[in-house]
């Protein structure tokens, strides 16, 4: 059975190989991402989400802010 970090892995090839957008049409922009990295309100969160399904650099964005919130959230010794 796989864990959440191959599924991730699996995600992360799909999405780059069949929704590339380098143009970066349609994307919400980063306020937003932002805000659903630090899960922080709604923001249409479905809508984006839907897009973030389908956007490569949307979702590289949206990777590097999770991983950047988690950093800031964890205790530093």
């Amino acid at each position: 059975m796989g864990s959440e970090k191959e599924l991730m892995e699996a995600f992360e090839t799909i999405i780059h190989e069949d929704f590339p957008n380098p143009q970066r049409i349609g994307c919400p922009g980063h306020e937003a991402l932002l805000k659903l990295a630090e899960e922080s309100g709604h923001v249409q969160r479905t809508r984006l989400l839907a897009h973030i399904r389908q956007c490569a650099p949307c979702f590289d964005e949206l990777k590097e802010l999770r991983g950047k919130a988690r950093n800031q959230s964890q205790p530093h010794i």
